[in-house]
């Protein structure tokens, strides 16, 4: 197994001259709710209006929230959370296709996100079962639900080059491939904490007032890059990851 740092230095050759590119795809994906990990760059937006020198203090600020691995995200509109819902776990095995098509210097583009349409539900379900999964063992305190969060963190890999399993079989693929292998995992994760702090600062734009983490624009493709890495650092032996 490579270490962290190994992770992050191939993700960097793998987005080395597709940065640009990666940047887009990866903030199409955050809206959409398909991001392996990170989070969103438009957190907030706030209106204010007055009239006839009355200030009707009307501040439009309905909230829902995007859950990444270490953050969460607010933002105005319900329908783009229900959007999220039903469309994140489809747009998430097309942004992993593209991750693993970047890592193995495939051609890739930004289509691939919107490649894996005919398997709409497979998608869906391998999210939806995911986040029920992680939600129930949190149930028994925090540290179950993340353990196991780590356990099924591959799943939408393994369901990228294994488009005959069902989202049950990749999940327990990705149970049995991360065993031994999530401390492993979380110590990547937390070996970005450092860019995670400096992504957090903000461009102020009173006019409309809105906050964007522009770090983040960065840092998103970064993080899922070294997470394919990660992957295809498990996987290297050639062992065929099968449920």
């Amino acid at each position: 197994m490579m270490t962290s740092s190994d992770y992050r230095r191939v993700a960097r050759e793998n987005l080395a001259g597709n940065w640009l590119l990666s940047i887009g795809v990866a903030a199409v994906v955050s809206l959409l709710g398909g991001l392996l990990l990170g989070s969103s760059f438009i957190p907030e937006v706030t209106y204010k209006m007055e009239t006839q020198g009355q200030d009707l203090a009307q501040q439009i600020k309905s909230v829902y929230t995007f859950s990444g691995a270490f953050g969460n995200l607010n933002i105005s509109f319900n329908f783009l959370g229900l959007a999220q819902f039903i469309l994140g776990g489809v747009i998430q095995l097309g942004y992993t296709k593209y991750l693993l098509k970047q890592h193995n210097k495939a051609a890739f583009s930004f289509h691939d996100v919107f490649s894996e349409f005919d398997r709409f539900a497979q998608g869906f379900a391998q999210r939806f079962l995911r986040n029920l999964y992680e939600f129930l063992w949190g149930l028994l305190f925090v540290i179950p639900g993340i353990v196991k969060h780590y356990s099924y963190a591959m799943t939408p890999f393994i369901m990228a080059e294994n488009p005959h399993m069902s989202a049950s079989e990749a999940i327990d693929a990705s149970k049995q491939l991360m065993e031994g292998h999530k401390g492993a995992l979380f110590l990547l994760d937390l070996s970005f904490i450092g860019w995670d702090i400096l992504a957090n600062f903000t461009l102020g734009i009173n006019a409309i007032s809105v906050r964007i983490a522009l770090g983040h624009l960065a840092l998103n493709p970064y993080k899922n890059a070294a997470h394919a890495a990660f992957y295809k650092d498990l996987t290297a032996p050639g062992a065929t990851v099968e449920s």
